[in-house]
């Protein structure tokens, strides 16, 4: 008997008592798998509370990642909206070392051509219309943009790129002898691929943040130059001198008349007839009348060896002798002597040699 369990069933409300004899193997038998399956059931439980975890955990991953690249995205939206203010105020800059004399250069080159493209400053060769390029003096070698190319070949970006790596290495316990394995899982690719992105954007800012140093500097270089002269700058004729657009720039051009290359002394702005005229600058009106191809004309001295012109004129307003002030009406646009439509045809003459009138236009 000691080989059996006898297991006795007394049921509740029916008489007899039911009986089961078990051998005494089977039933430690029973009892062992019985305990190897609730310490199993406890793994398995344990591992499947362990994989829903992780799974929440990749789905926030996963979410925060794509947050992390959006905002890469619009860190880069900014440095580019950034780059192009800074690219403004560089030009501004650069005009304002021009018509103040600080910076040298040959204002008969002519800043825009005739189809309206920016031209080339190379004084070494003759100007050809044909050949004429896309790269201004203003755009030069110096700008931000130009510091900005060609950053994933710079020794700087490769090594805030290998920063980054690192410290995401040390991050995952990868810290020597990384490398992109099939092992890895996406999201550790995707992590080691936000390296460059992150270098990419501390490289950025690095210049830009140099750049914009050196040209507050510049800036304030210039602010020096021109304590002592104010009365130069009011002089200097900054504005356009009508609203409207720009027909025809300085510059070699086909003439409407005789149909052949002649250089073109100024700017053509189209507007109707009585737009007004207003004077660029302080200056001294030394011709106010009509003379032959220019139809009703006016010529301002403002010193400094600087002279506007401004013809084909409905009306002048001024005199010859008049003293005037920057924004103050001197004409209105016409349609006199030799013009193909009503516009201003606006010059600017340095020691009596006409220069581009771009070079001066700071609005």
């Amino acid at each position: 008997m000691d080989r059996y369990f006898t297991v006795m069933v007394v049921p509740e409300r029916e008489k007899g008592v039911k009986s089961f004899r078990i051998p005494r193997l089977a039933f430690h038998a029973i009892v062992f798998i019985c305990v190897l399956a609730i310490f199993v059931m406890g793994i398995l439980s344990y591992d499947y509370w362990k994989i829903l975890r992780q799974v929440h955990q990749n789905k926030h991953l996963t979410l925060e990642n794509r947050q992390l690249k959006e905002q890469i995205k619009l860190f880069q939206m900014k440095i580019n909206t950034l780059t192009t203010d800074i690219e403004r105020i560089e030009t501004f800059e650069k005009k304002l070392r021009v018509i103040s004399g600080f910076e040298k250069i040959d204002l008969t080159t002519p800043v825009i051509d005739q189809e309206g493209h920016e031209t080339d400053h190379d004084h070494s060769k003759k100007i050809d219309p044909a050949t004429l390029k896309t790269q201004s003096f203003f755009n030069g070698n110096d700008t931000i943009r130009d510091k900005l190319k060609d950053e994933k070949k710079n020794q700087n970006f490769i090594e805030l790129k290998n920063l980054y790596e690192q410290k995401i290495a040390t991050n995952f316990g990868l810290q020597t002898g990384y490398a992109f394995t099939k092992e890895w899982s996406d999201l550790t690719k995707q992590s080691f691929a936000l390296a460059e992105n992150f270098a990419d954007f501390d490289y950025k800012f690095n210049i830009i943040k140099k750049h914009v140093k050196d040209l507050e500097l510049n800036i304030h270089g210039l602010d020096q130059y021109l304590l002592d002269r104010e009365s130069f700058l009011r002089s200097t004729p900054t504005l356009l001198p009508a609203k409207g657009w720009v027909t025809s720039y300085y510059g070699p051009r086909i003439s409407p008349y005789s149909k052949r290359l002649k250089m073109h002394e100024g700017l053509d702005i189209g507007a109707s007839i009585g737009t007004p005229i207003l004077a660029p600058a302080d200056g001294t009106v030394t011709f106010s009348g009509k003379k032959p191809g220019f139809g009703y004309f006016v010529q301002i001295n403002h010193g400094y060896g600087i002279e506007s012109v401004y013809a084909h004129n409905s009306k002048n307003t001024v005199k010859k002798g008049q003293v005037i002030q920057r924004g103050q009406l001197i004409a209105k646009v016409g349609n006199t002597g030799y013009s193909t439509g009503p516009h201003l045809h606006y010059e600017i003459r340095v020691n009596g040699t006409p220069v581009d009138p771009f070079y001066y236009i700071l609005d």
